[in-house]
């Protein structure tokens, strides 16, 4: 049996269909650190005093928290954890993202939101989140379509807890709901995908990771928000492993 230590446990709050679950499951559950990061597209390289000193500016700025393409090898690539979803936790009864959960034998919860107010709902995540923790461990809580904002009393005991959520749309363009198409009617010649820490401020957390895409002449919506789709799922897994193998936390 593996010890905590040398597990990676995360869970995954949804609301809706539950295709960024999915990748993400299908992305990083039951593997290694490393076997996570070869498999998504992440280089490795040897730490040098240089990456060193570039890694500490990164932790300690939080405007900086655009990453390369390599990873710095650190204690915990040489644990080498196995990474597993412990739990998809949906605030309605009826999303989707429960069948696929199921489908993929990942435990899933349901805490439903409607009906009670910001305060009820906040205090029973909280309480099922702690469970999970205290039986577990846990190192990260990924949002994938989860359509609540997270409140403070969830934020500040949870602080660490690394905690990040995907945007789909290039931040601090375009926060909040509909971003895919304010992306695509606007006069910038992108739209783009941003992956951030949660912070008490919507779509406000220190990036992690984003990446532009550039539109193309006569594109339909369709079309566009498709490759908003297919960048979602490239970059969400990589973001996790880059957080975790550099230990960049939530700042």
């Amino acid at each position: 049996m593996q010890s905590k230590e040398s597990i990676i446990n995360i869970i995954i709050l949804v609301s809706g269909n539950g295709t960024n679950m999915e990748n993400l499951v299908l992305s990083l559950h039951n593997k290694t650190l490393s076997q996570a990061l070869r498999q998504n597209g992440i280089n490795l390289t040897k730490i040098t005093q240089t990456q060193n000193n570039k890694n500490k500016n990164i932790q300690n700025n939080q405007q900086a928290l655009i990453i390369n393409d390599t990873i710095i090898n650190n204690s915990m690539l040489l644990k080498d954890p196995k990474i597993q979803v412990i739990s998809v936790i949906s605030n309605k009864a009826n999303a989707y993202a429960l069948k696929r959960a199921k489908n993929l034998k990942i435990p899933h919860h349901t805490i439903e939101s409607k009906n009670k107010n910001r305060d009820e709902f906040d205090k029973e995540l909280l309480t099922y989140i702690k469970e999970l923790e205290q039986k577990n461990g846990l190192e990260c809580i990924l949002l994938a379509g989860f359509m609540r904002i997270l409140g403070n009393e969830i934020l500040n005991s949870l602080s660490h807890i690394r905690i990040l959520n995907i945007h789909p749309s290039f931040l601090p363009f375009h926060k909040g709901l509909d971003s895919i198409k304010k992306s695509f009617e606007d006069s910038n010649d992108f739209g783009g995908v941003s992956i951030h820490f949660v912070d008490e401020n919507l779509d406000s957390g220190a990036i992690i990771l984003q990446e532009k895409i550039i539109k193309t002449p006569n594109e339909s919506f369709n079309d566009f928000e498709q490759r908003v789709h297919d960048l979602e799922y490239k970059l969400y897994p990589q973001a996790f492993l880059k957080a975790i193998a550099q230990g960049i936390h939530n700042v």
